[in-house]
């Protein structure tokens, strides 16, 4: 029976934590470890794992000083004795077949990694839940080739997200998949490196895991160096399908991912504490559109296939050297969407 290693990182998140403690204890598969890595909490998370400790055997904790999640699951990995990883977030919470079922599928398919589905929950400040159940659109297992073949359909569904994936640990150290010090998209980043040498991947159409999005919870504040993780994101995504000789076929998805980093940059821009004139960032935007990658990706994306309206208005604006412009039609959108988001909401639900 093959040992598996539940870790997760924890940072003042006392209010939901034992919940998803529970999850792991009260996993029918049994032969595991439950590594709690308390990431210099200020709230009592860290008191709550050491009491969890005392109650179960299988748990280790593991204190540090603040330096975020992702050298938390490296601390993590560190510490790990299991075949398999299994990486869950502790605001969330999971199905107690979840570890059974996976190394099932994994043991089976001697798979490197086994991808399955999620119950995507919204929870709104009244405390109303919204839940959609998201199933990946491949199904069984898939060797190197078939599964850089159909990409795009793994590519579809949260290809970034930890939670819904367990890692074969041999197949981790082999290829030194680790988590880097880049405090925004740290998820992708591993994710993107774990793809580069997978030789087979298991999708199961069931769904584990609950992902909880508490409206309100979010706090969206400016980033000085946002730009720059999310180019990273994409500079890596671009030198895994050059790896994967796939460049050509997947272009548009490496366009896609330089756009992404630009329309965040945008947003991020946007958000009330950003100390920035409208002249500077005016600049900021027209600096960054000189990047060879960045300018290329607006100029190739076919806005007439976007069916998001207010996306085709942003990319034709940038396209045309229109910043200042691109800005405020930015800065429009968080401020209406901040106001009025469960007015539309509610339309949306209506009208679909």
């Amino acid at each position: 029976m093959s040992k598996v290693s539940i870790i997760m990182p924890i940072y003042n998140v006392a209010e939901q934590l034992e919940k998803a403690i529970q999850c792991a204890i009260k996993q029918t598969y049994k032969n595991i470890e439950i590594i709690l890595v308390d990431d210099g909490s200020t709230d009592g998370s860290g008191a709550i794992c050491d009491q969890y400790r005392l109650k179960d055997t299988r748990i280790i904790v593991i204190h540090q000083e603040n330096a975020g999640s992702g050298f938390a699951r490296n601390a993590g990995l560190d510490q790990a004795t299991g075949e398999y990883i299994y990486f869950a977030d502790p605001d969330d919470y999971f199905e107690s077949t979840l570890i059974a079922a996976s190394v099932a599928k994994a043991t089976e398919a001697t798979a490197d990694i086994v991808v399955f589905g999620y119950f995507d929950e919204v929870v709104d400040k009244e405390g109303k839940v919204t839940t959609t159940e998201k199933l990946p659109k491949l199904n069984g297992r898939f060797d190197q080739e078939a599964f850089r073949d159909n990409f795009r359909d793994y590519y579809a569904l949260s290809p970034y997200a930890l939670w819904n994936k367990l890692f074969n640990h041999a197949f981790l150290k082999k290829h030194n998949c680790r988590f880097t010090n880049q405090k925004v998209g740290q998820d992708a980043l591993f994710n993107q490196r774990t793809g580069f040498d997978v030789a087979t991947v298991y999708f199961d159409q069931q769904a584990y895991y609950h992902y909880v999005f508490r409206e309100g919870s979010a706090v969206n504040r400016y980033r000085k160096e946002r730009f720059f993780y999310e180019y990273n994101i994409a500079s890596q995504f671009e030198e895994w399908m050059v790896y994967w000789k796939k460049d050509e076929a997947y272009h548009d998805l490496v366009n896609q991912h330089y756009w992404g980093a630009l329309y965040l940059e945008l947003s991020n821009l946007s958000w009330e504490d950003c100390p920035l004139a409208n002249s500077e960032k005016e600049e900021h935007i027209e600096e960054l559109m000189e990047n060879p990658k960045i300018k290329q990706a607006i100029s190739e994306i076919e806005t007439e296939k976007e069916k998001n309206t207010f996306v085709k208005i942003l990319i034709l604006l940038l396209r045309y050297g229109k910043y200042s412009a691109a800005i405020k039609v930015m800065q429009l959108r968080v401020t209406v969407g901040k106001k009025f988001q469960k007015s539309f909401k509610a339309i949306k639900k209506k009208f679909g």
